[in-house]
Formats: C-alpha cells, sequence, structure tokens
C-alpha cells in the first residue's frame, strides 16, 4: 500500500483547497493509496472533499501568521509563536521522523511546512513541496534589521526548505529561489458540481437581485456593517462565521445552507473576498465578477490580483470602504466589467501527478 504523508499548514483554508484535489487526482492512478494528513486544519474540509483513503494526525506543522481578522498580521505574535514552534525544533523532527518510519510512508508532501521537509530529509524519504508561497518569502517583509532573532528564524526556515527534493510550483506563485529544483504547473483547485438546489430560491432574492458571497479564508470577520449591508439596495450577501438574529432581511447566514461550498461559490453574482489562492483561481475559473480588499502585506497578493485582473472581472474596494460598508459603487461597476478576453488557465492535476509518481515504487 502506497502511504503519502501529507503535511498541510492550517494558515487559513488555502493549503488544503490546493493539496485535495491533486490527492484526488493521485489517488485515481495510484491503487491503494493511503494518505495520512498531519495537519491542524479543521476535518469537515476533508470529510466533505478528499476521495481517497486517509487519517488524519492533528500535529501543528508551521505557524504561517498570527491573524487579528483576516486582513491584518499580529507581526509581534507571529515572530514570537515562531520562536515558541522554533525552541523544540530536534524534539519536533525526532517525532515526526519516528512516525514516519513507523507509517511506512513512500512520499512526504508539504504545502508547505518546512518541519516536513526536514523530517523528510532527516527519514531519507523524498520530501516535495507543493505551492505557491513558502514562509521565508512571506515573513521577510516583518524582519527587523536590529532583531537578530528574526534573522535566526527566517534563516532557519531557509536551511530547512532547502532540503527539498523538489518543489511543485503552482501558477499563480511568487518566486521561491531557495528550492534547489522546481517544475512549474498550472493551479490548482477543485472544480464544483453543478448545484443541487437552487441559492436564490432559498434564500428569497428577487428576479433582478444580486447575491455576493463575501468569502474571506478561514479566518472569520468578526465585525461587518450590517446595517449598510441591509440598506444596499439590488444586493443580498452570504456570509460565513457569524451569528445573525434574524432581523437581516438582505444579509444571509452561510452556515445555514446545506450545499457545498463550491456549489454556492458557483450560484454567487459576485465574490468578496481578500486576495487568497483558492477563492481567486475558483471565483475566475467559473467566470464570477470579484471584489477584493487588500492587505498589502502579504508576499503572493500582487500576484494574485495580477491573475484576477488579467483572466477575470475583478476591482479593488479599500479598506476603509470596506469597513465602512461603502460597497455598491464598487459592486455594480464590477458587474459592469467586459468579460475578459483571455481564457483562465485550467486546472493542472494531471501534469503534477506525473511529477509525484516517479517518487512511487509501484
Amino acid at each position: 500500500m502506497p502511504v503519502v504523508w501529507c503535511s498541510i499548514s492550517a494558515h487559513g483554508f488555502g493549503h488544503a483547497a490546493q493539496v485535495i484535489p491533486v490527492l484526488n487526482a493521485l489517488g485515481a492512478v495510484v491503487q491503494d493509496l493511503k494518505v495520512i494528513l498531519r495537519t491542524c486544519v479543521q476535518p469537515s474540509i476533508f470529510q466533505d472533499n478528499l476521495r481517497v483513503n486517509w487519517e488524519l494526525q492533528a500535529v501543528p506543522q508551521d505557524i504561517g501568521c498570527i491573524q487579528e481578522g483576516p486582513l491584518a498580521i499580529n507581526i509581534a505574535g507571529t515572530w514570537a509563536a515562531h520562536r515558541a514552534f522554533h525552541d523544540n525544533w530536534t524534539q519536533r523532527v525526532e517525532e515526526e521522523v519516528q512516525d514516519m518510519e513507523d507509517a511506512g510512508v513512500d512520499l512526504v508532501l508539504s504545502n508547505i511546512s518546512y518541519l516536513a521537509i526536514a523530517s523528510a530529509w532527516q527519514a531519507n524519504r523524498p520530501g516535495v513541496a507543493l505551492a505557491s508561497l513558502c514562509w521565508d518569502r512571506v515573513l521577510a517583509p516583518f524582519m527587523e534589521a536590529a532583531r537578530a532573532d528574526h534573522r535566526a528564524i527566517y534563516e532557519h526556515i531557509r536551511q530547512q526548505y532547502m532540503k527539498t527534493t523538489h518543489l511543485i510550483r503552482l501558477y499563480p506563485a511568487i518566486d521561491m529561489p531557495i528550492f534547489p529544483s522546481s517544475t512549474e504547473t498550472g493551479p490548482s483547485f477543485s472544480l464544483a458540481a453543478l448545484p443541487s438546489q437552487d441559492l436564490r430560491k432559498l434564500l428569497g432574492i428577487q428576479a433582478g437581485e444580486k447575491l455576493v458571497l463575501i468569502a474571506f479564508g478561514g479566518v472569520p470577520l468578526t465585525n461587518l456593517p450590517f446595517k449598510k449591508m441591509e440598506s444596499c439596495e439590488g444586493f443580498h450577501f452570504l456570509v460565513g462565521g457569524i451569528v445573525l438574529d434574524g432581523s437581516w432581511k438582505r444579509v444571509h447566514c452561510l452556515e445555514s445552507i446545506r450545499m457545498p461550498f463550491g456549489e454556492i461559490l458557483r450560484q454567487a453574482d459576485v465574490v468578496m473576498t481578500k486576495p487568497g489562492y483558492g477563492t481567486i483561481v475558483t471565483a475566475v475559473h467559473y467566470r464570477i465578477p470579484l471584489v477584493y480588499v487588500r492587505r498589502y502585506n502579504f508576499v503572493d497578493e500582487q500576484s494574485l490580483v495580477d491573475y484576477a485582473r488579467e483572466y477575470g472581472r475583478a476591482l479593488e474596494l479599500t479598506r476603509e470602504d470596506f469597513g465602512r460598508g461603502v460597497w455598491k459603487k464598487t459592486l455594480e461597476a464590477v458587474l459592469a466589467l467586459p468579460e475578459p478576453l483571455k481564457p483562465s488557465p485550467q486546472p493542472d492535476c494531471r501534469g503534477i501527478v506525473r511529477v509525484l509518481r516517479k517518487y512511487f515504487k509501484v
């Protein structure tokens, strides 16, 4: 039985969203594949989407960034969490290596944990990175020149990434020169099924009104301008991670809809989001207009904004206007944009699988 040790960052949903379609495609061509998911991502994501034999081991794999909501990074908290994560580094690696050996792992697939890469190297297993970003590049803008501990953490991460057997770089991706070898591929995202239910009918949306899906990834929004949203005639809003008291007519709770997220997204008229990989590439693929709110300090943001503007219909909403609920003008403007001339890149799971299959003995 071929065994893949799949280490997935729990910093948002995007890392799991990149990996799941690849594992499904790999399971279609590698007989009796077993996947050990080493991650703290919530199990429901895999229960709903992963179609291979899998086992979840909820062991932290990296830090990523400590968030204060989806749009703000706690920089001091991020460095403190990395220091704590690295303090017992040798023990972490030893535990990962022992568990890999006990499981009889054939391949370590990392998105984008340097702990998994270091452990694969120590265990003499191929360690393949599958990603559109890496944590050294994420942390670089937050480094303070006078802080030796920042430099030490940054260099430690880079040293571990240099042990990678190979990087599969998912388009659109940032430059990741620290990896010793790489293969460029197309995007990785799941194709959604045709909707099984009429979302507009479920929500009571009248003809001519538009549905806006507010999707900011795995970190929930804690404060939204509900009064402004309620007064935004011609639009309805679907948002997750909040509790509604039932008094809002134009604001709906995502958790009340018993439908896979992909089917919901396909029925949205507009997606409002931060520039995150999974949401951007999926919305562009289904030709759904995007209104994005930028952070301006996250390393892959510009590449995703460029992707959305080149292959889709997308406009920026400023942080200030987002917070104040000044949305209607931008929503109307994005719906008025012409269809893009270029076809969007197709998912490339077959190309990714061709790279991965060579690491199996079967």
